[in-house]
């Protein structure tokens, strides 16, 4: 699932998704779509419009005007020269802006942040005299170091290997150096870097996850459900004063988060990079 996919599922639970579709045809200014069969002239008045396929992607548009008869959206700022009719899809939402939807999407995945790690490996090769490497990107905690051969699976062929094939943790620690990024630090005390000089060095740790917040920035699946129901809860909660429906709406996807949300815990493991959130 992307972050538009979890927008419109989102909306899909709380009711508001009138059309996902694509036009019939378009102009600078309006949009024609036969699905739009609406009986009251400027019922769809000041919905919330936005294209998300297409060269057109990104485009958001308040509706100032609805024609039945032509099935017509009208627009007051023009929507742009690059409109396609073959491939402007678009959805058309009752109660919420595209703004919204992607404010609470944030929001759930900072959340997501603080419950959820996944594994994450990285190698590094072993310079003799060097005792400071750079943690690899995305890297937030390490827990284990192990001792691995450059190609294959042939342990015993290096003696290290065979021989210490994880590095205690009380011979390496993490910190911080003055670019701002942190470094893998093995104590020349207690371990000697010459006897592991070329050999290969798994990482093996946690990152926090990072979507980007472009509509197709692919959720992992684990967190699918979670961030809809997550999305749904905070949606409903900013109408839960208005009638009885989207209290109901509220309580049930509060009730999914929290069930959920025992399912994407992560205990954490290792050493932190950084401080821990």
């Amino acid at each position: 699932m992307n972050r538009i996919g979890a927008i419109k599922a989102t909306s899909i639970n709380l009711r508001d998704l009138i059309v996902d579709t694509f036009p019939s045809s378009m102009c600078a200014t309006a949009v024609y779509c036969a699905e739009l069969i609406q009986p009251v002239s400027d019922q769809l008045k000041g919905r919330d419009f936005y294209i998300y396929q297409s060269p057109g992607n990104g485009t958001d548009r308040i509706v100032t005007s609805f024609d039945p008869a032509y099935n017509k959206l009208g627009f007051e700022q023009p929507i742009g020269s690059y409109y396609n009719i073959q491939t402007s899809k678009f959805l058309l939402f009752d109660f919420f802006r595209k703004t919204e939807y992607d404010g609470v999407l944030d929001r759930m995945l900072g959340i997501a942040r603080t419950k959820f790690l996944e594994d994450r490996v990285a190698t590094l090769q072993i310079v003799g005299t060097q005792y400071e490497y750079l943690v690899p990107s995305g890297i937030d905690y390490i827990n284990m170091l192990r001792c691995v051969p450059s190609l294959g699976s042939d342990y015993e062929s290096i003696d290290e290997t065979a021989l210490i094939f994880e590095i205690a943790p009380h011979y390496w620690r993490i910190e911080p150096n003055p670019l701002g990024s942190f470094v893998l630090a093995f104590d020349a005390r207690k371990i000697s870097m010459d006897d592991f000089d070329e050999d290969w060095l798994r990482i093996m740790g946690q990152s926090r996850i990072n979507i980007a917040a472009t509509d197709n920035a692919t959720i992992p699946a684990k967190l699918e459900e979670f961030i809809v129901a997550g999305m749904s809860m905070l949606m409903a909660s900013q109408r839960i004063d208005e009638n009885r429906e989207w209290q109901s709406k509220f309580y049930m996807f509060r009730d999914m988060y929290r069930d959920l949300e025992q399912y994407v815990f992560t205990h954490r493991r290792g050493k932190p990079v950084g401080m821990p959130v």
